[in-house]
């Protein structure tokens, strides 16, 4: 990971993090709302998400206006491979560690942490302490652990001041 992720660069995760799940517009409403699990043949489809926003963006990537996306190249990489996993078990295409580029490491933390503290049709919302520690519990397996620590120490100060994290916030990872 970068000594250092200046803030033009952290504001292009921003901005490209806001048009992740840009596929989803694609899946019938049945499936993407759906209140109980999804079949094999459900999963699958919602699986295709990542890639069919990487299509919808290429498509559209001309009259983006720059306000909203300020850096494409970001959000090319965020877009197909937020649902990637540290350990090589996410999709679409079965990355692992390094492979994975930072900015989707990075979205893949903030979109779990959203949708556990997030009510859905088919969940209720958890509380942020159960959610903590499921990212945690994941460290190393769906999350880069090195992400996990820059999670940690940016969103609560107390558990900041607990883990050492002065050296991480002034780096600014």
């Amino acid at each position: 990971m970068p000594a250092e992720l200046s803030k033009s660069y952290m504001n292009h995760i921003v901005h490209s993090n806001g048009v992740h799940d840009i596929g989803k517009a694609e899946i019938p409403e049945g499936i993407l709302y759906k209140p109980g699990p999804l079949s094999p043949y459900e999963r699958k489809i919602i699986e295709k998400h990542p890639l069919t926003g990487s299509d919808i963006l290429n498509r559209i990537s001309r009259e983006i206006n720059n306000d909203v996306i300020s850096s494409l190249e970001v959000a090319e990489t965020i877009i197909p491979h937020h649902h990637e996993k540290w350990d090589g078990t996410g999709y679409p295409h079965r990355l692992k560690g390094e492979e994975l580029h930072l900015e989707a490491r990075i979205v893949a933390i903030v979109d779990v942490f959203d949708a556990l503290t997030s009510r859905r049709p088919y969940k209720d919302s958890w509380s942020v302490e159960r959610a903590l520690s499921f990212i945690n519990e994941q460290k190393g397996n769906h999350f880069d652990p090195s992400i996990v620590l820059s999670f940690f120490c940016h969103f609560d100060d107390k558990a900041a001041q607990k883990k050492g994290c002065d050296t991480i916030r002034s780096t600014g990872i």
